[in-house]
């Protein structure tokens, strides 16, 4: 497809959304639908029994190590628009934080990117994260994409599939931002530091590939229905990942996702053939055996729905999300599995 095609075909499959409105300026920077078991095993209480989808889970984050701050204001609770300046430049994010919240209590974060042409705003509703943040007790930032022409997020080079045509204007911009969004979080609310995660979509999980292999602050990853390069030139050694994909997917092909694992399982050291399977409610995940306590990697892949056969570009989906386009509820929630796997993998 030409670089045009695919921004067409990108824009198609944008969703709703432009970039979301802004707040206060700073200078630093629901359970799986249907009750599924993983949902169950989440809500379990301490030590929580595993569901069928071979998942423990536990009622709110594990003890972090990190040590206690004073001080925080904690003003900001609930679902607000936010914006930084990096570089000269405002970026703005969605920004959301449970209303129990500790302010001096540290606790994680998740960044969840959106796909091209959507905004935080968008993959805020869609990805159905701050649920899990409100029982689990983290923070998560919604972040939009860089504005005027091109992609929204800077993927590197060499990448898989349509992603290549629509990857934003390069430099460090996006990484800068992910920085200041990482300190804004921190001038308000106690923060670990050690458990700072990514799980972007479409565009977004490009991105996710591209910051888990950039950046060390970056613990984990969960990358959903993207792609990346062949990360000869990370900065990083392993990186917990978690891959998720339809099959098959209009836009972006299974095989990014398929390729994407496949350099992750390399560059972690993990044992390529006969993974772990764990069936999940409409799909089911790989767990790859022999990876190195920093590097576990799995594989989530989800068969589409027969109700979503016809849909514009089928497949090209968060699974688990709301009724909405780019958006398959009646699969497990990847946030469900992503959040599942930090804890057990990245912790």
């Amino acid at each position: 497809m030409s670089a045009a095609g695919a921004a067409a075909a990108a824009g198609a499959a944008a969703g709703g959304g432009g970039q979301s409105g802004t707040g206060p300026t700073s200078q630093a920077g629901q359970p799986s639908a249907g009750g599924s078991a993983l949902a169950g095993a989440n809500a379990a209480g301490t030590g929580g029994a595993s569901g069928n989808a071979g998942l423990e889970g536990t009622a709110g984050s594990p003890t972090t190590g990190a040590a206690a701050c004073s001080g925080k204001s904690g003003k900001l609770r609930g679902k607000s628009e936010q914006k930084v300046m990096v570089g000269g430049s405002a970026r703005t994010f969605v920004y959301y934080a449970p209303e129990k919240l500790d302010a001096n209590k540290p606790v994680p974060l998740v960044i969840v990117p959106h796909g091209y042409t959507q905004s935080g705003d968008t993959i805020f509703t869609i990805s159905r994260y701050h649920e899990v943040a409100d029982r689990e007790g983290f923070v998560a930032v919604f972040p939009d994409g860089a504005p005027g022409l091109g992609g929204p997020w800077t993927v590197g080079s060499g990448v898989c599939g349509n992603g290549a045509a629509v990857s934003g204007p390069g430099g460090d911009g996006d990484q800068k931002f992910v920085d200041a969004m990482i300190e804004f979080t921190a001038d308000d609310q106690c923060l670990d530091r050690e458990h700072i995660y990514m799980s972007g979509w479409s565009m977004g999980g490009y991105f996710s590939n591209e910051s888990g292999c950039q950046r060390d602050d970056i613990r984990a990853i969960g990358p959903h229905s993207g792609g990346s390069h062949d990360l000869s030139a990370c900065k990083t050694k392993h990186k917990p990942v978690i891959v998720f994909h339809f099959e098959p997917d209009g836009l972006i092909s299974y095989s990014c996702g398929s390729e994407a694992r496949d350099r992750w399982v390399k560059r972690n050291g993990c044992e390529a053939d006969s993974p772990e399977v764990k069936t999940v409610k409409g799909g089911r995940c790989e767990y790859y055996k022999g990876c190195p306590a920093d590097g576990q990697v799995a594989f989530c892949t989800f068969d589409i729905p027969a109700n979503h056969t016809s849909d514009t570009l089928a497949g090209h989906a968060w699974s688990g999300g709301t009724v909405q386009a780019f958006s398959i509820m009646e699969t497990e929630s990847a946030a469900e599995l992503g959040w599942s796997f930090f804890k057990t993998y990245a912790w």
